[in-house]
């Protein structure tokens, strides 16, 4: 069996291969062969402790082993997922087999965290389960999405069963934290499921989705959007779980500045729980008209739709506020948004102001020296279109995300129902021509033809995005 140190130093190893730069000379591979002893050790434990007394506590000499497997098995697969490509199964080649390969490791990483004994001790062993959930739902099929969703009330109903086993656990409070810790990566995979689900089904509609006959293709559209606002519905109420979770950590425990066997949760930890939930949140919002007219009853406890809709503001500014939290560095210099997160709250930003009818930040929003943003009316959306159309370094800044590139007939008619003022139904389609080279599929070829026919307008009107250097 691998001692404590040689786990701690996989563990180290494996997660300093995620940083800027490459893996650094000598970290360890996460390849058939690890995966291998990994197996072999977990299958040690059960035949070397897990006797037929079965106590309720693993025995002494395998306490201080089981954390730190639960954390190798973590790592191990998260270093395998940033392999697997979006939709893997149409891709032939070495990216195909790439992430395969990858695949295979997840999958036996995961079997061996439902082998693990005691497992509620090595909890970060849950992390195996939610990697394959997103291996899952990276296949960009309804058959991959329903195995996500699987996996994730899998991890759900094992993290419940975890924490209710520690009611009188040795070093009890040590182990509940560990259990919050890994809650918030499970929420976040939850959440970021159903917004991958959502925005792909409203993103390529018209390629993947589309069935040839119209009262077909009118069943499937109305069975999406039932499908997406309910898994989007139970991807808000997780990721606002883990938002008040983290919250909870913070102020009892404190956040950290480097991930170790006894902490998980880094100072930067709400903000990606919080993006997901704004995102989420907002198309659920997006939603709302659509679903009023597929089911005229608001939710449970909302008078109308329209009530419901001011409770997702309310709920946007909650979650949009964790993001826009103030992040110290150890030396107590300001730790600010990362490229992708900055990126993430303009974008946010954006599919709200598309969507209301001049909202209010709670706050005032300086993303850079270009742009600042509270209230978001018709010049902030402008602001912020030309500030995602920047190009740096050869690349576009970013794109629009889901509201700049849906091609669901349903949800752009329910994203123009969505606006209140008057006159404002069209001004939705009107930016879509205009910046459509804010939609991620812009330089795709076709794409400019299709967008020209949904919103039956010239091709020549839809100008050609710039090439990109």
């Amino acid at each position: 069996m691998m001692t404590p140190d040689e786990l701690r130093d996989l563990c180290t190893g494996i997660r300093a291969r995620s940083k800027k730069g490459g893996p650094p000379p000598g970290s360890p591979e996460v390849d058939e062969a690890l995966v291998a002893s990994i197996e072999e050790n977990v299958r040690d434990y059960r035949l070397t402790f897990w006797t037929k007394s079965r106590p309720q506590f693993p025995p002494d000499d395998l306490r201080p082993l089981l954390p730190l497997m639960g954390w190798l098995i973590y790592e191990a697969s998260l270093d395998r997922l940033w392999v697997v490509a979006p939709a893997f199964g149409t891709l032939d080649g070495d990216g195909g087999e790439e992430s395969r390969t990858a695949i295979r490791l997840i999958r036996r990483l995961a079997e061996t965290a439902r082998e693990l004994v005691w497992p509620e001790f090595g909890p970060r062993a849950l992390g195996a389960i939610r990697a394959l959930a997103l291996v899952e739902s990276k296949r960009d099929t309804e058959r991959g999405y329903d195995l996500a969703w699987q996996l994730h009330r899998e991890a759900e109903e094992r993290y419940a069963s975890y924490l209710d086993s520690h009611g009188n656990s040795p070093d009890r409070d040590r182990y509940i934290r560990d259990l919050h810790e890994i809650l918030l990566q499970l929420a976040l995979a939850e959440t970021g499921t159903a917004c991958r689900t959502a925005e792909r089904v409203i993103s390529v509609w018209d390629k993947q989705f589309q069935e040839p006959d119209p009262d077909a293709t009118t069943r499937s559209s109305e069975r999406w959007t039932q499908r997406m606002f309910r898994e989007l519905g139970e991807g808000m109420e997780i990721g606002e779980r883990a938002l008040k979770e983290a919250t909870e950590i913070k102020k009892t425990h404190g956040f950290v500045y480097k991930v170790t066997e006894e902490r998980l949760t880094l100072a930067t930890g709400l903000r990606n729980p919080a993006i997901m939930t704004c995102r989420a949140i907002l198309l659920l919002y997006s939603l709302c008209p659509e679903m009023e007219r597929l089911r005229p009853a608001p939710p449970p406890t909302f008078t109308s739709w329209a009530d419901y809709q001011e409770k997702l503001l309310t709920r946007f500014n909650n979650a949009f506020a964790s993001l826009c939290d103030p992040v110290q560095h150890e030396n107590g210099g300001d730790w600010p948004l990362n490229d992708e997160h900055a990126r993430s709250r303009v974008q946010l930003c954006l599919h709200l102001a598309l969507i209301t009818a001049r909202h209010s930040l709670p706050e005032k929003v300086v993303v850079d020296d270009t742009l600042t943003l509270q209230v978001l009316d018709d010049d902030a959306v402008e602001a912020m279109s030309q500030w995602l159309a920047v190009k740096q370094n050869g690349k576009q800044r970013g794109d629009a995300n889901t509201i700049g590139s849906a091609t669901k007939p349903d949800f752009i008619t329910s994203v123009e129902a969505c606006r209140q003022d008057p006159g404002a139904a069209a001004d939705y389609e009107a930016w879509r021509i205009r910046w459509f080279e804010l939609d991620r599929y812009a330089r795709t070829p076709e794409r400019r033809a299709s967008i020209a026919k949904l919103f039956g307008v010239s091709e020549q009107t839809i100008p050609e995005p710039p090439p990109l250097s």
